[in-house]
């Protein structure tokens, strides 16, 4: 089958990489020239583990192409994934500048019968405005569908080929057949719907995960002042089959491009038909005031000394395996040290180059080890495995003071208090600083 994504973002690329691993043929459209070009020569413009490989390979197979132009790939194509950004604008309601732009191009080159399936987290309603779109700008006959992506970065190729769920949204039973056969490849339960579900879908599965983050750091906060172990009363929860353990640990907060960006989109949309969606309104602000508990952490064990103190920060990506620095919390960490005349020095495995861009007056290592040289304080934010390994002996030696602010919870407190460390973890106990 031949297919066009439009979009070279993280979901476009992960979806042309899979498809096109299966044995289709797969346009990849962008309109920033730099990018395609370097998509062409196999550069990727972000880090997804395997994600480079699946599209050299598809490249050198020749099942994968990438181009600026609409018309060389959308008028023979059966189907076409719209996977273009939907930012969010600051009160909440979602930029869909580039949606619309997509679809009104998509549409001028549309030749016979097309499925044009949405991928893009897009608000309830606005089917009907890509729908008057397409009909402005074509005679031509099409369907349309929702087909929401559920990836998680750093996981994203395995999420792609063994889904929980496929969600089809669609009026249209032939549209429907069509998904279905290009998902036959794909595990996961199916479920089809219309249009309107399958996007609530997207925004119930990431506004619930959402909510069970702050749910664990609310529990790990009171845990601090009650004097009982999170961790412990978390995992005891969670073996419970109906809470689970997934997304249920204390930590820095949420980031990244769903989670954010979705609650707030969730509670905007929900206001818009008449629902004060308090609870997602209450997960927002929990996340926000973590990190004022975590920065308030670094300034306790710092005697509330911050300035001229150097803070080291290990982890700048929103989460591990991955360089997405879009609302990560280190960047709301530092900027707030800074502010408050702290010198940082940072290091991530793979992030720094794009923390470049969202963070400035900072020093960035090579190395966990450069980092944490003359720091008054080392901050765990990201939990990349490369931390749990440090050598912490060497790195106590290196610091002006061995103090360890665990933001991830990544090690075990009485074994770091036993190296000489003054300790803190998310909701532990027994930490040094109270």
């Amino acid at each position: 089958m031949k297919i066009t994504i439009i979009g070279a973002g993280y979901v476009g690329l992960v979806t042309a990489g899979i498809f096109s691993d299966f044995g289709h043929k797969v346009y990849c459209i962008d309109i920033d020239k730099e990018k395609i070009e370097n998509l062409k020569a196999a550069k990727l413009p972000f880090f997804e583990p395997g994600l480079d490989d699946l599209i050299k390979r598809n490249l050198e197979r020749r099942r994968l192409f990438f181009t600026t132009s609409h018309e060389v790939a959308i008028p023979s194509s059966k189907v076409i994934f719209i996977c273009v950004g939907t930012p969010p604008l600051g009160d909440g309601e979602v930029d869909l500048t580039q949606l619309y732009s997509a679809v009104k191009e998509t549409a001028k080159h549309l030749k016979g019968y097309s499925l044009i399936a949405i991928k893009s987290t897009v608000p309830i309603g606005v089917e009907e405005d890509i729908e008057k779109i397409i009909k402005k700008f074509s005679k031509s006959k099409f369907e349309l569908a929702s087909c929401p992506e559920f990836l998680r970065e750093g996981s994203a190729i395995a999420d792609s080929r063994r889904p929980d769920r496929i969600v089809i949204g669609t009026k249209s039973k032939k549209a429907a057949d069509i998904l279905l056969d290009l998902h036959k490849h794909i595990s996961g339960e199916r479920i089809i719907c219309d249009l309107r579900s399958a996007q609530l879908i997207k925004y119930v599965a990431n506004s619930f995960l959402a909510t069970k983050v702050s749910f664990a750091n609310s529990v790990a906060n009171l845990s601090e002042k009650v004097g009982a172990e999170a961790d412990t009363v978390l995992w005891g929860a969670g073996l419970d089959r109906r809470v689970g353990h997934t997304y249920l640990s204390p930590g820095v907060g949420y980031g990244g491009s769903c989670l954010p960006k979705d609650v707030l989109a969730f509670v905007d949309m929900a206001k818009k038909y008449g629902f004060n969606f308090k609870l997602l309104k209450a997960v927002d602000e929990i996340n926000e005031n973590q990190i004022d508990n975590f920065v308030e952490k670094i300034r306790k064990s710092l005697n509330n000394q911050v300035k001229g103190k150097i803070i080291t920060i290990l982890g700048l990506s929103f989460k591990p395996n991955t360089d997405d620095m879009r609302e990560a919390p280190s960047v709301k960490i530092i900027n707030r040290l800074l502010s408050q005349g702290a010198k940082i020095k940072a290091y991530d495995p793979v992030a720094t180059k794009n923390a470049k861009n969202y963070l400035k007056d900072v020093i960035f290592t090579s190395n966990a080890y450069e980092a944490a040289v003359g720091s008054s304080a080392l901050c765990i934010v990201t939990e990349w495995n490369e931390f749990k390994e440090l050598d912490l002996a060497k790195i106590s030696k290196i610091m002006k003071k061995p103090i360890i602010l665990d933001g991830r919870n990544i090690y075990n407190h009485k074994k770091i208090k036993e190296a000489g460390f003054i300790y803190m973890g998310m909701g532990r106990r027994n930490a040094d600083i109270s």
